[in-house]
């Protein structure tokens, strides 16, 4: 799955910044001889006091010692300790921010470490001190870390701003030292002690104040840079005025996710539910019948219940017997509501549904709530998230409440009390499949309780039995029930006849006979299975597998058998026909879906079925060499089999598993998901359970339709048949051997649960996955394995399980923690060719899973214990080192973490310090482990870990933070370094293993530890010089900043010279991996330094060639390689590097992720024209298609549908930046490709608007082409269907904010056309109705988004008088927040900052008006006060953007405001330290950013001074100003990328004009055309019912919503 990647800042892309001038240098220098003069006030006066050499190790070992001497200790010191930590490692990045302005005696960081360390030993011994300390560095730490970032990109503005933050932070310790003899008697703990103190506000207040400083002068200083660069800003500032929208609705969203209790697997990426229920309506309805359910339409019930007046009984209730086809009509019903017109009660239309099959997942550790709390998450949160203003709503209600009294409480409080709910233009319609007693509690809530016209309509089916158990006698429940059997008929008759349509021997009706047949068994069907879709099915199965009409009509004789009774049948029939090995598939079928944690698609179960053939190996080597044993029966004495070599149990077969079930094993079926699951919730029921007693056994078999034939019974038969065959034909008929088959058939194998078992056996089919090389390299299986291995074991009643199975797993816990590949199965990563961000969501948390179950809580500890304290699990560990694991283990007071995993801790300490893994998530995985490990070891740190594995599960949590946190201590890494050099014998290192030691060490502090610069570098050096060949240790050196390129090219070249010696003198020594990583390594910065030392750069590029040989692959790397030649032009390297690549794709083929995450999105993020610009300066656009295509190729064989389509988007915007637009035709196949890719394989990871910018491209393409004047008119038509494909079904929940593109599109082609068309007709209508709905809320903030919506559908459609409306109400939107912004700024206390913010202009009126150009932009949209609007990132997305697939994906996109040189604000994007906007508090207003811009010179406009032109066939997308207009007229407008045609329709839009407004009452809508100087403005609501009137017929037509 594709992961979140990080921006690079802009500040990182341009040019290197200005040195301080002299007078700035003094300034800085003077205020920090301030400073410095202040901490020797602290000192007492005397700069003895002073330290200058304290560092940030200096202050925490401070800290240890105070904490050590206090009596009482305090709980929460690590916590403290953590935040100081992070407090001292920005001012250490802050103090050297500012060092170049400053004389080395006044040591910024030195200083404010210093002053630290005065507060706690002013308040040392002081009860509460730590937590108190902590809360007043948060709160610093808030304001200092944003200037981290800027490290070494500062300008001397910055740094000067950067020198107050630090003074003001040794102003805040002045304070809280101050504040401690003003508390000199107080010594009981105060809680928020310094944050309640006005002095301490006050200096954080003016920190709050720098930073919204902060903000503005380092977007001047990212203007500068992008302006320096000419690089093309204009796309990045349109996506980024959506982000801040954006993150606030998933805040949002999250917060409701989180109140609802999601569990952590219902989660997806972004922390939001994974939408199942939508999956489950979608493969339902892609199982419907066409035209079925109409019937429900036309039914009174159903009518009153959907229509305007609320009806008197709020639920409908659809009652029948299992299998009659409820929730399809319920699917239908839900399909048919949203796709109505006409006949609804509001405008507005909120649908929210629960499939109970949707939700047939398995539960987790995490989740065991029943199904009224599983019920009430799915629903509330389609409601909470159906449209805007409810979302908001349901956010502030959570945030409002500490807590809910259970699912009954959360829909009182977020549902029923939500005035939301009362909007008038609302109605709610809740659909339930599968009624069950634990709801009827909520049913009454929703009605009975429920006074008002808007309660909730409710849509339930239920089984007959409920109705008259439950239902009937509860009569506060006012329901009308439409029993499905009586209305049916008709769906019946066509679901048979589909399925006749697709039987090779009925389809064809032309042919003789076929007709009467088919109506023959339509007859005989409707008449037997009377309305059993399950005998129905059953039936018709059948009839697809014969084509004897003697077959036929036995089939259909037997149609009418009950449902029981026809699976008694099917299971008797596969216990007698299929093999002993099949039934044991049979059941290793049944177990995995009966006592699996996760439900599995076909590929998985069949992997799972093939593990049988390692246990049997195994489980022979476990008994080899062991006495028979007998077992006693109420049978004959069965000689036990435990000895001996038991058969292959299972064998594989060439048969496609899929049809294998269909075919062999018709109990089961794939589902519309893909899953595999029973056929018929029946069939379980009928499923005996294996008993230990055999006599119940074969009752259990007997009960299933097994029938046992007896000894006597065969002995009559066989006398019989003795006296009346000759002997010759008695042999020939093999009589005695089928005696003997039937007499042995009660002890076969038979279909049964086995539940005594089931855990076990999983559990060791676990074990044998990870303890066997071979499985434990398929992902899916390990990662189950490791996962729920312990849960399984858990599980297991050791009293009742299996002996033989509990032998087993014993031996194999023995093996899966004293043996390499067990250990590493279970604790390291393998995931070494994704992206690190892909990693951290998918590998990591199956490790992170095994960590806190086994190193960091007592849970998997105590398993082991509870196991090997069984004697039967013990019983044949007979060898080391299990004997001593198992006497570890079992030992009293043993310390079981020691005793079970002081193998593996061994084993990961070799990783670390011996071998050639030099990754971060190898480095992670093991500090991570051995820090858990051996804090477990010490009793006093023992003692204060949670015991359980949830607590270090979460990423807030303290435990979490401490043992997970990755960056480390460097007493951490000492602690793991002593102990792994005792248990590894490092005294016994030779000086060679001495130096790799060094090495590992070095890049262990290096990747894991901040700062430590000269430890790490002093470690490599030593590595050197105990062993000059130590080359890892010399190209680590080469790597560093601070090495120069000759010393590093020397250095390199060195290395690579000797390892090509060595290479060349033993041909074997490539083959290792290692090897040939670390002369690939060597080789590519070697080639970076000789680039870089500029001496010949030929040379260079044929070493950055050459490193692509080796079996290596690093994309980050490349990219910086393709960045250095882009920089020079040099785009023949360029194009030989991407051909070297194409012709070494078998070694990169397993790295896709990382192609696509790190080398191809990198590569646009830096620059979205660069694969292009080097393909036209070269004329080898052969060899970038070459590049892509084997790259697709690649993610096909993968099937990685979520990154492919990234790559596709990729490859197309690369072709669409060729110089003349020479690829269209390309751009357009390749689109569509992805396009069709991801609807085939949905992908939770790949936005939805992210398709969507996909769809609105092609839209804009296929309109264009429709019109073209050499298009042959045959072909118009085709191009219109095109466009009406790309959208959703009108029946779909979609949102028009972000898919009116190619509705506009659509119905723009329909308008020219003058067609008529419905479809385009309804899409008018529903967008519309948005915008309509927007402006009815309570919500003023959403409504430019309306008139941003609206107007791009009026100019679509050439309304010219309401589209000059609906840009007058943009307008004056703007012109009201500019108002706003304007008197705030203006009472703002700090002249200097007021002025940076007014410098636009005289007057608001005049001045904030004007234009300001910026280089090359294209679409664009504004966002208001503290939200965007969503034009911003619609338009911005249809243009194009280096940042469109980072925001699609989720990538954070910077968004600062822009500055002149001068101060003057260009525009601005609203961070969220914006001026004005520096905390939460809702009355600061943000300043507007642009309102429009030209699109052929990028002139901007917050509000329009001059008229502009809109272009009706771009479909709004197009404004151009009078000039640029006249060019285009003229056609003299040439822009790269421009559309636009002179042909086209324009509509002009009118200049702001403020008097047009004067005196104009509240609500009302300004009318730009009046010639009447009396009406000037209608009302709002006029202008709506006009609008209603002109598209809507008039009539109040819904516009359906629910949760995308």
């Amino acid at each position: 799955m594709p992961p979140s990647a990080l921006l690079a800042s802009p500040l990182s892309a341009g040019p290197t910044l200005e040195k301080t001038d002299l007078s700035e240098q003094r300034e800085v220098e003077a205020i920090w001889k301030e400073v410095h003069n202040k901490v020797i006030e602290l000192a007492g006066g005397d700069p003895n006091n002073v330290k200058k050499t304290l560092d940030v190790e200096g202050v925490l070992k401070y800290i240890d010692a105070v904490q050590s001497a206090d009596k009482k200790k305090s709980e929460k010191f690590g916590l403290f300790k953590t935040i100081v930590s992070r407090t001292l490692q920005c001012i250490q990045t802050v103090g050297g921010i500012v060092t170049d302005g400053v004389s080395e005696v006044f040591a910024p960081a030195g200083m404010c470490y210093n002053a630290l360390t005065f507060v706690i030993q002013a308040w040392r011994g002081y009860e509460g001190i730590f937590e108190n300390l902590a809360e007043l560095l948060e709160k610093c730490v808030e304001f200092l870390e944003r200037l981290e970032s800027y490290q070494g990109r500062m300008d001397s503005k910055l740094s000067r701003l950067a020198c107050q933050n630090l003074r003001l932070f040794v102003e805040i310790c002045d304070r809280a030292i101050k504040l401690r003899r003003k508390h000199s008697r107080l010594f009981a703990f105060t809680k928020q002690l310094f944050l309640n103190d006005n002095g301490i506000q006050d200096l954080l207040s003016m920190m709050e104040r720098l930073n919204a400083k902060e903000s503005l002068l380092v977007n001047a200083q990212t203007y500068r840079i992008v302006s320096d660069s000419a690089g093309d800003i204009k796309l990045l500032l349109d996506t980024q005025k959506e982000q801040k929208k954006e993150d606030e609705a998933k805040k949002w969203r999250r917060t409701i996710a989180k109140a609802l209790g999601f569990s952590g697997a219902a989660l997806d990426s972004a922390g939001e539910p994974i939408p199942t229920w939508q999956r489950a309506f979608d493969a339902r309805k892609n199982t419907l019948v066409d035209e079925t359910g109409k019937w429900l339409l036309t039914h009174e019930v159903f009518g009153k219940w959907t229509g305007p007046t609320y009806p008197a009984k709020p639920v409908v209730l659809v009652e029948g017997r299992n299998g009659s086809g409820k929730t399809s009509l319920m699917a239908n019903s839900l399909r048919y509501i949203r796709k109505m017109e006409q006949g609804l009660p509001t405008s507005r239309i909120v649908t929210a549904y629960y499939f109970a099959e949707g939700d047939k997942r398995k539960s987790d550790e995490e989740d065991d709530s029943g199904i009224l709390a599983t019920l009430s998450r799915t629903l509330l949160w389609q409601i909470s998230t159906a449209y805007e203003a409810m979302t908001r709503s349901v956010a502030q209600i959570v945030e409002r409440t500490s807590d809910f009294d259970g699912s009954l409480d959360l829909w009182q409080q977020l549902f029923i009390n939500n005035k939301e709910r009362m909007n008038p233009d609302t109605t709610f319609f809740i659909f339930i499949d599968g009624l069950d007693t634990d709801l009827f509690p909520l049913l009454q809530r929703l009605t009975s309780s429920v006074r008002d016209n808007k309660r909730a309509r409710i849509f339930l089916t239920a089984q007959s039995q409920m109705i008259s158990n439950w239902l009937e006698p509860k009569k506060d429940v006012q329901l009308d029930v439409i029993p499905i059997a009586d209305y049916n008929d008709d769906d019946i008759d066509k679901y048979i006849t589909y399925r006749m349509d697709s039987m090779p021997i009925l389809k064809d009706r032309s042919r003789p006979g076929i007709s009467e047949w088919r109506e023959s068994i339509l007859e005989t069907l409707r008449f037997k299975c009377a309305g059993d879709y399950f005998k129905l099915n059953t039936s018709l199965d059948a009839l697809a597998k014969v084509d004897l009409i003697d077959d036929i009509r036995e089939v259909l004789a037997e149609a009418d058998k009950t449902r029981v009774d026809q699976i008694d049948a099917e299971i008797r029939r596969l216990n007698n026909i299929r093999t002993v090995k099949e039934i044991q598939e049979i059941n290793e079928i049944i177990l995995w879906i009966e006592s699996g944690r996760r439900w599995f698609p076909v590929e998985m179960m069949e992997a799972l079925l093939s593990v049988k053939h390692h246990i049997s190996p195994m489980a022979a080597d476990t008994f080899h060499g062991l006495p028979l044993t007998r077992r006693t029966t109420g049978l004959t004495t069965i000689e036990s089999t435990t000895g001996a070599t038991p058969p292959a149990t299972l064998t594989i077969s060439l048969l496609p598993f899929t049809q294998k079930l269909v075919e062999k094993y018709p109990i089961f079926r794939v589902t519309d998901t893909g899953i595999i699951d029973w056929r018929a919730v029946e069939m379980k029921d009928r499923i005996p359970s294996k008993d230990l007693d055999r006599n119940a056994g074969f009752g259990l078999l007997l009960s299933s339709g097994q029938h046992v034939i007896h000894e006597s019974e065969i002995d009559i038969v066989r006398h019989f048949l003795g006296n009346v065959c000759p002997p010759h034909l008695y042999r020939r008929f093999e009589f005695d051997q089928f005696f003997d088959a039937k007499l042995g058939a009660g002890n076969k194998d038979y279909i049964c649960l086995d539940p005594d078992n089931a855990d076990i056996k999983i559990a060791l089919t676990s074990l044998v996955i990870l303890t066997e090389e071979e499985l434990r390299n398929n992902k899916n299986l390990r990662q189950y394995a490791m996962y729920w291995l312990l849960d399984h074991l858990t599980k297991v009643d050791l009293s009742a399980a299996d002996r033989d199975l509990k032998a087993q797993v014993g031996r194999l816990l023995v093996k899966l923690f004293t043996e390499e590949c067990g250990i590493d199965s279970m604790f390291w990563p393998f995931n070494l060719n994704v992206s690190m961000g892909t990693w951290n969501e998918d590998e990591y948390v199956n490790l992170l899973e095994a960590r806190c179950e086994w190193v960091y809580s007592m849970h998997g500890v105590q398993e082991i214990s509870r196991w090997f304290h069984d004697s039967s699990v013990t019983k044949y560990i007979i060898s080391e080192p299990g004997l001593s694991l198992v006497a570890a283990v079992k030992a009293p007071s043993a310390n079981l973490h020691e005793a079970v995993l002081s193998h593996a801790a061994k084993n990961i300490a070799d990783h670390l310090f011996h071998r050639v893994e030099f990754t971060l998530r190898q480095f992670l995985c093991a500090c991570c482990f051995l820090r858990g490990y051996l804090s477990r070891l010490d009793p006093e740190r023992s003692s204060q870990m949670p015991n359980e594995p949830p607590a270090y599960k979460d990423e807030n949590s303290p435990a979490f933070e401490k043992f997970e946190g990755r960056v480390f201590q460097l007493e951490e890494i000492k602690e793991i370094e002593a102990w792994a050099a005792g248990v590894l014998n490092k005294s016994n290192n030779t000086p060679i293993q001495e130096s790799s030691w060094e090495i590992h060490g070095a890049l262990i502090i290096y990747q894991l530890c901040d700062g430590l610069t000269e430890v790490y570098q002093e470690r490599a050096r030593k590595a050197v010089d105990l062993n000059p060949q130590n080359w890892h240790a010399c190209h680590f050196i080469a790597k560093q900043s601070n090495t120069s390129n000759e010393e590093a090219a020397d250095l390199l070249s060195r290395a690579k010279r000797a390892v090509d010696d060595l290479r060349e003198e033993n041909k074997v020594w490539i083959q290792d991996h290692a090897n040939s990583s670390l002369l690939a390594r060597i080789t590519l910065d070697l080639g970076d330094r000789l680039w870089d030392l500029g001496q010949d750069y030929e040379l260079a590029a044929r070493t950055h060639r050459e490193s692509l040989q080796f079996d290596y692959v690093h994309f980050l790397n490349y990219t910086d390689v393709l960045g250095r030649y882009q920089k020079r032009e040099s785009w023949t390297e360029f194009i030989a590097f991407v051909e070297t690549l194409n012709n070494t794709s078998q070694t990169w083929a397993a790295y896709f992720d990382e192609l696509v995450n790190e080398f191809v999105i990198d590569l646009v993020v830096r620059d979205s024209d660069i694969l292009a610009q080097a393909a036209d300066a070269t004329k080898r656009w052969d060899v970038i298609e070459s590049f892509f295509t084997l790259a697709i190729d690649i993610g096909i064989q993968q099937e990685a549908y979520d990154l492919l389509f990234i790559l596709r988007e990729e490859f197309a915007r690369t072709l669409a930046s060729a110089a003349n637009g020479v690829h269209e035709d390309k751009v357009v196949a390749v689109r569509e490709a992805a396009l069709e890719d991801i609807k085939l394989h949905p992908s939770d990871t790949v936005s939805p608007h992210f398709i969507d910018v996909v769809s609105n491209s092609l839209a804009k393409i296929y309109l264009d082409k429709a019109f073209d004047p050499t298009l042959p008119t045959q072909r118009v038509e085709s191009y219109g269907s095109s466009i009406a494909n790309l959208l959703p079904d009108l029946s779909d929940t979609h949102d028009v904010m972000m898919n009116n593109l190619a509705v506009c599109c659509l119905i723009r082609y329909h308008q020219r056309l003058e067609s008529n068309s419905k479809l385009a007709r309804d899409w008018m209508h529903r967008i519309v109705r948005a915008g309509i709905e927007l402006l009815s809320d309570e919500d003023e903030e959403n409504d430019d988004d309306a008139y941003w919506l609206l107007a791009r559908l009026l100019t679509t459609v050439g309304d010219k008088t309401n589209t000059r409306i609906t840009w007058t109400l943009r307008n004056m939107v703007h012109y009201d927040a500019m108002n706003k912004w304007q008197s705030y700024m203006n009472a703002w206390d700090e002249p200097a900052i007021a002025k940076s913010n007014t410098a636009n202009g005289d007057g608001i009126d005049s001045k904030l008006a004007q234009s300001e150009t910026i280089t090359n932009g294209s679409e664009k949209e504004p966002k208001l006060g503290k939200r965007a609007t969503i034009g911003a990132f619609s338009n911005a997305v249809e243009k194009g953007g280096e940042n469109i697939v980072a925001f699609a994906r989720g990538l954070r996109v910077d968004t600062n405001p822009i500055i002149s040189d001068t101060g003057d604000i260009l525009l601005e994007q609203g961070s969220s330290s914006e001026v004005g906007n520096t905390g939460s508090d809702e009355d600061k207003p943000a300043k507007p950013s642009w309102l429009v811009s030209c699109d052929g010179c990028d002139k901007q406009w917050t509000i329009m001074d001059v008229p502009l032109y809109t272009c009706s066939d771009c479909v709004g997308t197009i404004q151009l100003d009078k000039g640029c207009h006249a060019l285009l007229m003229d056609g003299k407008l040439k822009k790269k990328g421009f559309r636009c045609k002179k042909e086209h329709s324009f509509i002009e839009i009118p200049e702001w004009d403020p008097k047009l407004v004067d005196g104009m009452p509240k609500g009302c809508v300004p009318l730009p055309d009046s010639q009447d100087k009396e009406k000037r403005w209608t009302t709002l609501d006029q202008w709506k019912t006009d609008l209603k009137n002109l598209y809507l017929d008039g009539v109040n037509r819904q516009a359906t919503v629910s949760p995308s």
